[in-house]
């Protein structure tokens, strides 16, 4: 059975016109340097919760009365459920709504604390859901993970936007993430 889409006024085909711009490639030019450009990405950790029938498999360490992990567990790091972590590339930058970094610390009763937000962006075959955790890790100068490897935050993703274009076609994913502690040590 064959199907054919009704076009609409000014509408020429279903495949992009080759004059117009490929988001998809365009991301990766950015942020991967394809093509011969400068890559502007950062090498991150995502944390995929290992699911059984949908709900998260619970670490041994999980305490039954009061389901508290604990913080030096070996297996989960204090989770309180097992995950596995992958690196992928990304491009982040803090957010604000008025001052971006400026923006950071706000008063609260009683008194200051640090709400770190940031805005990830990931290519479109990245599937990144919810329950993930984006891991920042301490980078070198030249933005090379420092080995052995430190994790300096954990960002829990609030929203996430299926940046949709051509047709209907995902082309990348902006993910707005809130740090995991909202205490945080300064540097």
């Amino acid at each position: 059975m064959s199907f054919k889409r009704k076009l609409f006024k000014g509408q020429t085909s279903e495949k992009s016109s080759p004059n117009e711009i490929n988001l998809r490639s365009e991301f990766d030019k950015l942020v991967f340097g394809a093509g011969g450009g400068t890559p502007h990405k950062k090498r991150v950790l995502i944390r995929k919760f290992r699911l059984d029938d949908g709900i998260k498999k619970q670490c041994v360490c999980l305490s039954g009365l009061t389901r508290e992990a604990s913080l030096e567990c070996p297996f989960c790091l204090g989770e309180g459920y097992y995950w596995d972590e992958k690196w992928s590339d990304c491009y982040s930058n803090y957010l604000g709504a008025d001052a971006g970094q400026g923006n950071r610390k706000r008063n609260l009763a009683p008194g200051v604390i640090r709400v770190d937000y940031k805005i990830f962006y990931f290519r479109f075959d990245e599937e990144i859901k919810y329950t993930d955790k984006i891991i920042e890790v301490k980078l070198d100068i030249e933005g090379n993970p420092v080995v052995p490897y430190i994790r300096e935050a954990i960002y829990n993703p609030q929203t996430i936007v299926e940046n949709r274009a051509d047709n209907g076609r995902l082309e990348y994913y902006t993910i707005y993430a809130r740090e995991q502690d909202a205490i945080a040590r300064d540097p």
